[in-house]
């Protein structure tokens, strides 16, 4: 397939996305890119921008400016945007990327993988390609006990979840003391690639540890109410039943801060603008779906270099 191929064949792609969101009353928004706080996940940093006046950022998502509008009464819309995120390019990365992120009012987690599902089958009819009718749902628990053998909610801390998979037979070579880095390192060799074997599948149920801007389960407090969904050996997207707690959405944004200067990164400000719109906004889910990656899984291509206009 030439560029020119994959790029109408892209934009056919995006044609259908915009379609479905309209048909299902959701108002588009151009969210800015420059910005002063462009998130504080510990392990990803943003590029910063030389400005008069205060420090900005190109955002790493539309993520606080979304919600903002949630709460001035917009309970449904979605932003196709740029998106920028300081990290080496691979065959699935590129730091100049698109991003679509949508969030409805009234919607649970569940809600939103039906909306979710929808969405992509859209956007593989616009391109003649045939998806299974419905996606696998598979909480992360599961999938740990039947991908890697262990359960890492029964092992409370880094040495006891490391111990348990490699007695399993799993590689860990991680000698960190941090329990989230021996699970995504279970996750990355004994979990993901077995992923690439079915069809698309949604991962639900993440440890509390990794909730970011997710509510924890009222019935189990362990877990986030998240999930990611994954497809052709790779994750295209992230959701959220999302948190509307100020008090907490702040404590964990300085427990962010406080990660991120102990790693040596950049700490940009906490977004006060976002904290204070929360108390007005809805009980609410919200996705960001790479739209690259989409676009690579339907258009059978190995490299996102090969479906971008410009390759980074």
């Amino acid at each position: 397939m030439t560029r020119a191929d994959a790029l109408r064949r892209r934009a056919a792609i995006l044609r259908a996305l915009r379609a479905f969101f309209e048909a299902h009353d959701f108002v588009e928004i151009e969210a800015p890119v420059a910005v002063v706080s462009p998130g504080l996940e510990p392990h990803l940093d943003a590029f910063e921008l030389r400005t008069e006046g205060p420090r900005r950022y190109l955002h790493t998502s539309p993520e606080y400016a979304l919600k903002r509008l949630l709460a001035d009464g917009l309970d449904r819309l979605f932003s196709l945007t740029p998106c920028f995120r300081d990290e080496p390019p691979s065959r699935t990365h590129s730091p100049e990327f698109t991003m679509l992120e949508w969030y409805a009012a009234g919607l649970d987690l569940h809600g939103l993988m039906d909306q979710t599902e929808a969405a992509v089958h859209a956007a593989a009819t616009a391109v003649g390609v045939t998806l299974p009718a419905a996606f696998g749902r598979t909480r992360v628990r599961d999938a740990f006990l039947g991908h890697a053998g262990v359960d890492p909610w029964l092992h409370a801390d880094a040495n006891a979840l490391r111990r348990a998979a490699r007695a399993a037979g799993v590689a860990v070579p991680t000698q960190s003391a941090s329990w989230d880095d021996v699970f995504f390192q279970v996750f990355l060799n004994a979990v993901e690639p077995r992923l690439a074997d079915g069809p698309p599948v949604f991962l639900w149920g993440w440890p509390r540890s990794q909730a970011a801007l997710a509510r924890l389960d009222p019935a189990d407090p362990s877990v986030a109410l998240r999930f990611e969904l994954y497809a052709g050996g790779f994750e295209l997207a992230n959701a959220f039943d999302e948190l509307t707690d100020a008090v907490e959405l702040r404590a964990r944004f300085e427990a962010d801060q406080a990660e991120r200067r102990a790693l040596g990164r950049p700490v940009p400000p906490i977004d006060e603008a976002l904290l204070a719109a929360l108390p007005g906004m809805k009980p609410t889910a919200g996705i960001a779906l790479g739209v690259d990656r989409l676009v690579m899984w339907l258009l059978g291509a190995d490299d996102i270099a090969d479906v971008r206009a410009q390759p980074w």
